[in-house]
């Protein structure tokens, strides 16, 4: 934790809760890191290298997105950065993998629980108005007879399989993060 420490202001330090948040920006910052090279790779594997390199742009700019805090961005432009970047990829492989049936759509909820997990019931509400408003812009697109672009990856089983699991990884690590948080709160009161 003390090279992640490095990258956050004192002033974020200072405060308990915004330290734990700017530290969990971190660690997800790094997981991105981890999980963008294997993505894309996939993506290749499955023939789609255009998807790859929108997964590349998007884990770049959410990879940033910690760095930010010292550039004298807030905790929250940090944290909408990166959700917004993850939004963005998430809507893209939506309108090219089929819309609303898109074997990636289910990874929306990431977005308001990392902002439930960075910033509090007030961010989570939000970023959830906007994953379900997009959800039904999605839905009613699809069926007011807008096509979708359903690019034919070579194994969707394959694509299916490793969405899944990765959305379970991913979502067991922010709960465990959240729990963890909660009990450091409780513990400073």
């Amino acid at each position: 934790m003390n090279q992640i420490d490095r990258i956050i202001p004192a002033a974020l330090r200072a405060v308990p809760r915004d330290w734990q948040a700017a530290r969990h920006l971190a660690l997800l910052a790094g997981l991105t890191a981890a999980s963008a090279p294997l993505l894309a790779m996939l993506y290749h594997v499955l023939g789609f290298d255009a998807a790859g390199m929108v997964v590349f742009t998007g884990a770049t700019v959410m990879m940033v997105a910690p760095f930010t805090l010292n550039a004298g961005f807030s905790l929250a432009s940090a944290r909408n950065l990166f959700i917004a970047a993850l939004y963005a990829l998430k809507v893209w492989l939506a309108l090219n993998l089929g819309g609303i049936g898109a074997p990636t759509v289910s990874w929306f909820v990431l977005c308001p629980m990392i902002a439930l997990l960075l910033g509090g019931t007030r961010a989570g509400l939000l970023w959830a108005g906007i994953v379900v408003a997009t959800l039904s812009a999605l839905f009613i697109a699809e069926h007011s007879g807008v096509a979708m672009q359903a690019f034919p990856v070579s194994d969707p089983a394959l694509l299916d399989l490793v969405s899944n699991i990765g959305l379970v990884v991913l979502a067991s690590v922010i709960v465990v993060l959240a729990s963890n948080s909660a009990g450091v709160e409780r513990r400073a009161k």
